[in-house]
């Protein structure tokens, strides 16, 4: 019996880290790791273009961007 999942990649949480900000959890098929936006960014940059699966990191990607938008400060405030 087969223990691997049917989906390769997963992304798991946010975690806001001191000095660091906002960085993303995502299990794969080779363990979890933690990336910030660019790391982000970069990897589905990378995927995309070898035409590769990139949707746990684009839902780690917009997760980010929302929590992000809720916790900035408006500059249209006052």
């Amino acid at each position: 019996m087969s223990s691997k999942s049917t989906k390769p990649e997963q992304f798991c949480g946010l975690f806001n880290l001191p000095g660091e900000g906002f960085s993303a959890q995502v299990r794969t098929e080779m363990g979890t790791f933690l990336y910030d936006r660019q790391g982000l960014q970069y990897v589905i940059l990378e995927r995309k273009q070898q035409g590769l699966c990139a949707a746990a990191m684009e839902e780690a990607l917009a997760h980010m961007n929302c929590v992000q938008e809720q916790f900035s400060p408006s500059v249209w405030s006052n």
